[in-house]
């Protein structure tokens, strides 16, 4: 990885590929079932949707790479869904955008796009890697008591 990544530059380049998809984002409350639509800049912003364009995207990076993006997340009562997004510790830029649209591009439906989906993504990724942790763990030998 290269260091930290502009994240001014990350919430324009989210905001104008929203854009570009000329697609509505949807935020379903889940408590209610309204489905709220919302403006690329919410979904390009650390305080409205980024938090969780990134984490999807990071969960598939480190599906990809085994790392992350050392993502600095906070809790945020005035932030949309609870939580900003701060700094992104690693880079380069090109995998985290490149990952975040991975993970869009995973949930994308031909009439919008449901933000909520991306949790499912997050879901399958992590999950993924855990089994895979997992085996590679079981795989090594154990460092017990030599004869």
């Amino acid at each position: 990885m290269t260091g930290p990544v502009d994240l001014a530059v990350v919430s324009r380049t989210m905001e104008n590929l929203i854009r570009q998809e000329d697609k509505p984002l949807v935020l379903q409350d889940r408590a209610t079932g309204q489905a709220l639509t919302l403006s690329p800049e919410t979904g390009g912003s650390p305080d409205g949707l980024l938090p969780v364009f990134l984490a999807a995207g990071e969960v598939v990076w480190r599906e990809a790479t085994g790392k992350g993006f050392a993502l600095d997340v906070t809790q945020d009562p005035k932030a949309l869904l609870g939580y900003r997004v701060r700094g992104i510790g690693n880079g380069p830029f090109s995998a985290v955008m490149l990952s975040v649209m991975e993970a869009t591009a995973q949930v994308a439906r031909p009439d919008m796009l449901l933000v909520n989906d991306l949790d499912a993504v997050w879901q399958a990724a992590s999950q993924r890697f855990r089994h895979a942790a997992a085996a590679a763990a079981g795989s090594r030998p154990s460092a017990g008591a030599a004869p």
